[in-house]
């Protein structure tokens, strides 16, 4: 609703005739003095008009006390004849800002109201604009926090500072708990603040977290209020419960109140509280975000650096027990294993071992990536790796046996270059194999320490086929074969009975040229 404009006159017929001239307007009408003084003591007031009736009414004096009721008040002044230069003046003088003579014109009386009226609108979007802009910088400090402490300790302090509340708490939502706890508080009792605990709905801070709407309670409506049964501080003069809110979603709760004064909060209060609590709200989700945010990208660089990124992936967007995370399914693999390596190990300086081990498995591991593959796990001199899960692939067999051709390729590179260091590098080599069925891809472990891994005959398979596998050849089953001959050269090498398994099983070779 917006401010009236009242008209201070003892005479009825003359009060019809002014707020009919002034018909557009919200003119609310007074006879007495004392009905003037209570509107302006309870209410803002766009702009007075006064009928000058000495000595009933004492215009200039009125609007001097009425000023100082609400400083800033816009005043007509009305005369009964025409007004001196000395009627100006003192109308000036006492903070008027127009003086009008009662016989007029209807247009003249409405065209001087307009003006006054919108000097009075422009000093209150002034007024306004110099009380919010102080109050939408603070959002540089509360964006400036680098932890949730300093951040509320921040909105307390811009609060305070604003209001001259004398208790003050913020309550954020624990989803643990499923509660709401004070974080910070000023002028509370230590124990009681580390005791509260309020679900959505209970008390009136719960109230206004589950509706999202903020309460103010002074101390003369306090027993009719909905929260009466609620209220257990009477001492309270007044007190405002203020939502902490992001768009449509409660995060927590303000609290003020006030002990000390006679003051009571207000609309304007609430308008304030308003926009802190919003700029607050606001910084807290996006500190809350950046954490997050660091706290994901140190544990995928950490994950990263056991297992490939789309498994970091998967176990950090897992929102159930880690433990449960696996399936059966349909998985391609390929095993690679250095031949020879426990004789290089005799005869090679661990240093320099290491090295040529990192470099062989950083050229596995650049390989099975570049054909979306996944690496299990290193295993000494050997490598696992998986395709077609848990990343899904149109044809899983075809791309492990290309990373195996490539991996034998660079495999050579390698041991060319190393056999600089030591001729020991030309008695290695790499057996190879690929394989494939369903294996439980998924973690297997304790609560203390998980492997996120591949089990099943497959496995068995590929590892049994590399330490067979010849100087030149690629083994592989016949699922693979089948997947992969119009792409590569397949020789077939019979049923083969390999170590540990009951029975035989299909193998194929894919050689190069010059195997024989």
């Amino acid at each position: 609703m917006k401010a009236p404009v009242v008209l201070l006159t003892t005479d009825t017929a003359q009060a019809l005739t002014i707020r009919a001239a002034l018909s557009n307007m919200r003119v609310l009408h007074c006879q007495q003095v004392e009905d003037v003084r209570s509107i302006c003591q309870n209410q803002s007031v766009a702009l007075v008009l006064i009928v000058d009736d000495p000595p009933r009414i004492d215009g200039r004096e009125v609007f001097v006390e009425l000023n100082a009721m609400q400083p800033g008040l816009s005043g007509i002044l009305l005369v009964a004849g025409e007004p001196t230069v000395s009627d100006l003046q003192g109308a000036l003088n006492a903070g008027f800002s127009g003086l009008v003579e009662l016989l007029y014109a209807p247009e003249v009386l409405e065209n001087v109201v307009q003006q006054a009226l919108q000097r009075y609108q422009l000093n209150w979007d002034n007024t306004r604009l110099r009380t919010l802009i102080p109050l939408y910088r603070l959002g540089e400090k509360f964006f400036a926090a680098n932890n949730e402490q300093k951040l509320v300790e921040e909105l307390m302090q811009a609060v305070i500072e604003q209001t001259g509340a004398s208790q003050i708490s913020v309550m954020l939502y624990d989803t643990e708990d499923e509660r709401l706890r004070i974080v910070a508080a000023r002028g509370l009792d230590a124990g009681l603040v580390e005791s509260i605990r309020v679900a959505p709905g209970e008390q009136i801070a719960g109230w206004v977290y589950k509706h999202g709407k903020p309460v103010i309670l002074n101390k003369e409506d306090q027993h009719i209020s909905m929260f009466a049964d609620l209220l257990q501080q009477p001492e309270l003069v007044t007190a405002i419960s203020f939502p902490l809110r992001i768009s449509e979603r409660v995060i927590g709760v303000l609290n003020i109140s006030q002990k000390t004064t006679e003051e009571r909060f207000s609309s304007a209060d609430k308008e304030m509280l308003s926009i802190v609590c919003s700029q607050a709200a606001n910084a807290l989700e996006n500190l809350r975000s950046r954490q997050l945010l660091a706290q994901t990208t140190r544990m995928r660089t950490l994950f990263e650096q056991y297992v490939a990124p789309e498994v970091a992936e998967l176990l950090l967007a897992q929102k159930t027990d880690l433990m449960e995370l696996g399936e059966i399914t349909e998985v391609t693999v390929l095993f690679a294993d250095i031949r020879n390596f426990t004789r290089l190990v005799q005869h090679v300086e661990l240093p320099l071992l290491r090295r040529f081990l990192n470099e062989f498995f950083s050229i596995f591991t650049e390989t099975v990536f570049r054909y979306q593959g996944t690496v299990d796990k290193f295993m000494g001199d050997a490598v696992l790796s998986l395709f077609g899960a848990p990343v899904q692939q149109e044809n899983p067999h075809l791309a492990a046996v290309q990373a195996a051709w490539m991996i034998r390729s660079r495999f050579r590179e390698l041991q060319a270059r190393w056999l600089v260091q030591s001729i020991e590098f030309a008695k290695v080599d790499l057996g190879v194999a690929v394989t494939c069925g369903p294996l439980f891809i998924g973690n297997i472990g304790s609560d203390q320490r998980l492997d996120y891994t591949v089990i099943g005959n497959a496995v068995n398979f590929a590892q049994r086929l590399a330490a067979e596998s010849t100087e030149c050849c690629i083994y592989i089953t016949q699922p693979v074969r089948d997947a992969v001959e119009s792409d590569f050269s397949v020789t077939p090498l019979g049923d083969m009975q390999l170590r540990g398994v009951e029975k035989t099983i299909s193998v194929y070779a894919v050689c190069n040229q010059h195997c024989e």
